[in-house]
């Protein structure tokens, strides 16, 4: 997937994150843990999406 850049929740700050690519059968719409820099806290990306979880579309 490559480099991926995410305003954390908490702080606003922008955040750089490298997502792998997904595995063969790994399910389309599962979420990845990410321990954000920002905040230091655990954030969910959706691999699908690339969106955060609870983010508004």
């Amino acid at each position: 997937m490559g480099n991926l850049i995410f305003k954390c929740p908490r702080t606003g700050m922008n955040v750089q994150h490298w997502l792998e690519e997904p595995k063969p059968g790994d399910p389309a719409c599962a979420y990845e843990t990410v321990v954000c820099k920002a905040c230091t806290r655990l954030h969910f990306i959706n691999r699908d999406t690339r969106k955060l979880l609870g983010e508004r579309e």
